[in-house]
């Protein structure tokens, strides 16, 4: 009795043979055991797990009367949520929770919880909010780093990595979870001056689904190397996925409410030597509404069209210029929440998206190779790797931005249109191969009410002609990220460096990484999260290359800003896009023909130097051309070039360029005031084949192509 005055949690149970200390023992708060039972050692068993916390954590009324049930940290979290107030009090007055958990080597949590007294909570709903917390933390922590294989029973949307199947996973999806891994091991902090490092919860379905997609249905035998890509999207599109990956899937979407990215990860992804950065297909999907079938069969349409872009005329080109086996590669698929927030009604998108690349290829002084340098957009990070306009600097020196050089430059160079996710209810067949209903793009002057916009914005002021880096001086609001570049109102230069510095230690070799933003304004809190990371080639080991002994060859093309390294002298053939018939209304049409030009010497089997206007591969059609990898895979240079009064800073933050760095392939910009081109020369050689934009031009000897990439330099002759 004494016992339990001074601790009363204390589990006490005392035997005898004597039954008339049954009442004594029970209005004392004591259990009792006759020592005469038939079943002495199964009522012993039951006491050491009800009271000790070996079995299920019974959640009993003030009657002692049970309630429900908890045999895993899951299952108890779930009750908490819904169970009495007056049975949390009850059992957490008596300790029940830590003992509970202190039997199940929960020590961390356990000894967290077990000095909390009931009197430090205002009531049982408070005690409530504390403990599923920090049981969530808790399994957020052991989960984070680890890749846990799907439970449908047991899955909840806050699992930060799961797998559907037991294949493998993929390259985006490995790099994601060697981020998840850092974390946990506090390689990568978990706050950097109050910012939330993280990665989008996410769920693989692994490469043995779409294997058994593809054999089971045979499809490899259907499709041959003839068929438009459309035409395998919708082979595709009419075949069901595997159930067990459906039954995951739909359970899966059940719990991942609000906007969600579909991605391929497939295993040649993401490599060191061809990252095939954007060669396969994402897509955005806005996940709203009641109807779950409604928003599965856009999930599913998404997965199959992600299977099928494998072989599309862009991948197959793609494989070819790398030394893989076709057969090799194999398709993950991984779906993650959106990073962000709704800003405005109905307009889902992150506060800022970016491209860090820790390798600098063209260091302007006072930065350095080694200086990190990021991309960066509002809204969603589909600008940058498409090539649209968005802002280029380096973290180390934030207040030397060569695009806003000058107010001309500013108003000019800033960024017009934000990439969403349209939340909006709208009649439509949902997605198709080459089309995404749910992305939008909207005017930077819709934001000028949104929440957060204070670290996006300068004010131009027309009668001083003067820039302001703050949205409360009168004038045309531009979007210039000064707040956050100059005067640090969130760290993002301070977590650029950093994540810089680790990543690539971690990784051995520099890094390419897609970010995204997130702040909330309710509370203040903002969360940076890594999207994916690969490692990048960078110029090392490069020989060095001779500009000399050319007293008898005409200087055809001059650049200061070359990548590639070497000679290349087996080149005949010049495919130019034509000057005088050039018009940014016109890309689309441009591209086509390049289209044509390149299947002509595809079967020809002759490599070519590409010359075209603005950025090359862009998604934007008023930047450049936008081809892809098919409509220019015999191409062995790459130039990019000034067009009367058209000019496009380079986006070295596209996955165009990376894939252009990553195969070795010769890039030539000609914006530099030392760049040359001879047109008069150009224009005097005899055009093999044209089209109304287009003209090939066919050498009767090789171009004598020299690029050092130590130096960034090259020039072609003849």
């Amino acid at each position: 009795e004494r016992v339990k005055k001074e601790t009363p949690d204390m589990p006490v149970l005392l035997q005898s043979s004597n039954p008339g200390y049954a009442g004594k023992t029970q209005n004392i708060g004591a259990s009792f055991l006759n020592k005469n039972s038939g079943d002495l050692s199964r009522q012993l068993r039951g006491f050491i797990q009800r009271y000790f916390g070996f079995g299920d954590f019974i959640f009993s009324d003030d009657y002692g009367h049970e309630i429900a049930r908890a045999s895993d940290l899951q299952t108890m979290l779930k009750i908490l949520k819904t169970i009495p107030a007056k049975s949390i009090i009850y059992h957490a007055s008596r300790n029940h929770f830590s003992k509970w958990l202190f039997a199940r080597t929960e020590f961390e949590i356990a000894y967290h919880i077990r000095p909390k007294k009931i009197s430090e909570f205002k009531d049982g709903e408070e005690i409530r909010k504390y403990l599923i917390e920090t049981l969530h933390q808790f399994i957020y922590r052991t989960q984070l780093g680890s890749v846990l294989k799907f439970d449908r029973r047991l899955y909840d949307s806050s699992t930060p990595f799961v797998k559907i199947g037991s294949g493998s996973i993929g390259g985006k999806a490995r790099g994601l979870a060697f981020m998840d891994f850092l974390i946990s091991k506090d390689v990568i902090p978990e706050k950097i001056d109050g910012v939330k490092i993280t990665t989008p919860n996410s769920v693989v379905l692994s490469t043995d689904v779409f294997d058994f997609f593809m054999e089971q249905n045979d499809l490899e035998s259907i499709i041959n190397d003839n068929y438009e890509d459309e035409r395998i999207a919708d082979i595709f599109s009419r075949i069901r996925l595997p159930d067990y990956a459906v039954n995951d899937l739909m359970v899966m979407l059940d719990k991942f409410g609000g906007p969600i990215a579909v991605r391929s990860s497939s295993i040649l992804e993401d490599s060191k030597t061809h990252p095939f950065a954007g060669i396969y297909k994402t897509y955005m999907l806005k996940n709203t509404g009641e109807d779950l079938s409604a928003r599965f069969g856009e999930l599913e349409k998404a997965v199959k069209f992600i299977y099928a872009s494998v072989f599309s005329k862009e991948a197959r080109a793609f494989r070819k210029m790398t030394p893989n086996i076709p057969d090799e590669e194999k398709m993950a698929v991984v779906v993650q929440k959106i990073v962000g927030r709704e800003y405005l009604k109905d307009r889902y998108y992150p506060l800022i998206s970016g491209v860090m690349q820790s390798y600098n290829y063209y260091p302007v002084l006072p930065l350095k190779s080694s200086d990190p340098v990021a991309h960066i957009c509002a809204g969603l990070g589909e600008s940058i790797v498409s090539g649209f306009n968005a802002l280029r600097y380096s973290p180390n020196f934030p207040e030397n931005l060569h695009q806003f050089s000058t107010v001309e430059n500013t108003l000019l160079n800033s960024q017009k249109k934000i990439i969403c996710v349209d939340l909006s209810p709208k009649e439509g067949s949902g997605i198709e191969y080459d089309k995404e209903p749910d992305i939008m793009q909207i005017d930077f002057d819709e934001l000028k009410n949104s929440p957060g916009f204070e670290f996006l914005a300068s004010t131009y002021s027309r009668e001083e002609e003067k820039l302001y880096d703050t949205v409360h001086a009168e004038g045309i609001k531009l979007l210039t990220f000064a707040p956050v570049l100059k005067n640090e109102f969130l760290p993002l230069n301070k977590i650029l460096r950093e994540l810089s510095r680790i990543t690539s230690d971690a990784m051995g070799s520099n890094i390419e990484m897609e970010f995204a933003l997130d702040y909330n304004p309710q509370d203040g809190e903002t969360e940076f999260n890594i999207l994916q990371i690969r490692p990048m080639s960078s110029k090392s080991a490069m020989k060095k290359v001779n500009f000399h002994n050319t007293e008898n060859k005409t200087k055809i093309f001059s650049s200061d800003s070359a990548l590639g390294n070497g000679y290349i002298n087996d080149i005949r053939d010049i495919v130019c896009v034509k000057p005088e018939n050039f018009s940014n209304l016109k890309t689309e049409a441009i591209s086509d023909e390049i289209n044509a030009v390149n299947e002509k010497l595809r079967n020809l089997k002759w490599n070519y130097a590409l010359l075209g206007p603005g950025r090359w591969g862009s998604s934007d059609i008023h930047l450049g051309i936008p081809v892809k990898w098919n409509n220019i895979s015999f191409s062995k240079i790459i130039i990019e070039a000034k067009y009367d009064n058209f000019w496009v800073d380079p986006s070295y933050g596209t996955h165009f360029f990376h894939n252009v760095t990553s195969l070795g392939i010769g890039y030539l910009t000609m914006l530099g005031r030392n760049d040359f081109i001879n047109w008069e020369w150009l224009k005097k050689q005899k055009v093999y084949f044209e089209t109304e934009h287009v003209a090939h031009i066919r050498l009767e000897k090789a171009l004598d192509i020299r690029i050092d990439g130590n130096i960034s330099k090259a020039v072609i002759f003849y």
